[in-house]
């Protein structure tokens, strides 16, 4: 595995520090680690456990992380792992072993894990026992002082970023939502992140009207019942093995009529084929739940045509806040009160100066982490009194 023909775009002033690409003979493992920017902190990062992990893929999601902690204020870095297979293919206890038994020298002191797609608070288990320490990664089950992601930790961060930009915009720029009851919401993605968003959203009286998972797609216009859609899904592999609802293709969820669409699966899924069907179908707003889900030409498109994305290391910083709680030893209540705190503060900060700005929050958002990152690298080099001008001369902006 090497770095793919963007290879330019992937070296340069913030990182990667390091890249480190193992294999296994023994069990057949292969897998990457980049550890991005430590210039804040240890990275922080999830391992991706699945067939379609490049280097590159790893790599973007680690600078994304970087991102992502500098903006919540968080003492770490960005990194990123992953495992090449399909988890459910392959004995997914001794390749995390072995993963963890390769990547050791680095953990935790410039690298601490976490759930990611294709990892439970089970392998989070596995992972610090092999590295013999509990620091080595966040999202353990609770008997082992963890708070796991599966508490929805990410979907709630999604959901009060959703009603914070809204409340927020309707504050300074309507959006022709009359009642926060009115707003219909679709979410592409049913695994941990979206199903959490569709409870939180649903628990707040917002109605979900669409979600769709790998196999397949349900819509009600009026909303789900999304309790029982949860309920049901329990045990279950996807909507296809559900009886008694209407599952259609899955790239219908592009097309339904509704006021904000949340990407909740995979990176890259808003291109320039899917924004249109997006923009005929009337959304407002994207409030990006996966990582990586929407490219640039399609994100400048959105932009262009008056559509509000919240960005995905904004959105969907629930997780790695729930993370920092539990490495400081602390409660899930905790957890649950840091993410509200820190994302409607970021969601605000950025909303109402994009507005004054007329510009895209993505591109603001990004700036503000680059400011918090360049001076901690000051920091770091020990450019003391350039740091010191660096920080009196950025924007007066803060997350």
């Amino acid at each position: 595995m090497t770095l793919d023909s963007r290879q330019e775009s992937v070296i340069d002033e913030w990182g990667p520090e390091k890249i480190l690409q193992v294999y296994d003979p023994d069990t057949g493992m292969k897998g990457v680690l980049v550890i991005d920017n430590t210039s804040t902190g240890p990275g922080k990062g999830g391992i991706r456990f699945a067939d379609t992990v490049t280097p590159t893929e790893i790599f973007r999601l680690a600078r994304t992380m970087t991102w992502k902690c500098a903006a919540a204020g968080l003492p770490f870095g960005g990194a990123k792992g992953g495992i090449v297979a399909n988890p459910n293919e392959v004995n997914r206890v001794s390749w995390m072993k072995s993963f963890a038994k390769m990547i050791r020298p680095y953990c935790p002191k410039q690298y601490i894990a976490a759930t990611d797609i294709g990892t439970t608070e089970l392998d989070m288990a596995v992972f610090a026992h092999e590295i013999g320490d509990m620091r080595a990664c966040t999202g353990k089950p609770a008997e082992l002082g963890g708070i796991p992601h599966e508490l929805g930790t990410t979907g709630y961060g999604v959901a009060s970023a959703l009603e914070a930009a809204v409340e927020i915009l309707e504050e300074l720029k309507p959006l022709d939502i009359s009642s926060k009851k009115q707003i219909r919401v679709s979410i592409q993605g049913f695994g941990n992140v979206g199903s959490f968003t569709a409870k939180f959203l649903d628990s707040s009286g917002i109605k979900v009207v669409a979600v769709s998972d790998a196999s397949g797609f349900i819509h009600n216009k009026d909303g789900l019942n999304v309790p029982r859609l949860m309920k049901d899904m329990k045990g279950k592999i996807s909507f296809s093995d559900l009886k008694g609802y209407d599952v259609c293709n899955k790239e219908e969820i592009f097309e339904v009529d509704s006021d904000i669409f949340i990407p909740a699966a995979i990176g890259d899924v808003i291109t320039d084929k899917t924004v249109s069907k997006l923009l005929d179908h009337n959304i407002k707003m994207v409030v990006e739940a996966a990582n990586l889900p929407t490219v640039p030409s399609a994100c400048e498109y959105l932009h262009k045509a008056g559509v509000w994305i919240i960005p995905d290391f904004i959105a969907n910083a629930g997780g790695v806040i729930g993370s920092f709680i539990e490495y400081q030893g602390r409660t899930e209540k905790e957890a649950f009160e840091l993410i509200k705190y820190k994302i409607v503060k970021a969601v605000r900060n950025i909303l109402t100066e994009a507005v004054v700005r007329q510009e895209s929050p993505r591109a603001l958002a990004t700036e503000m982490s680059k400011q918090v990152v360049y001076r901690a690298m000051l920091l770091r080099k020990g450019a003391i009194n350039v740091a010191r001008e660096a920080f009196e001369r950025r924007d007066k902006i803060s997350v």
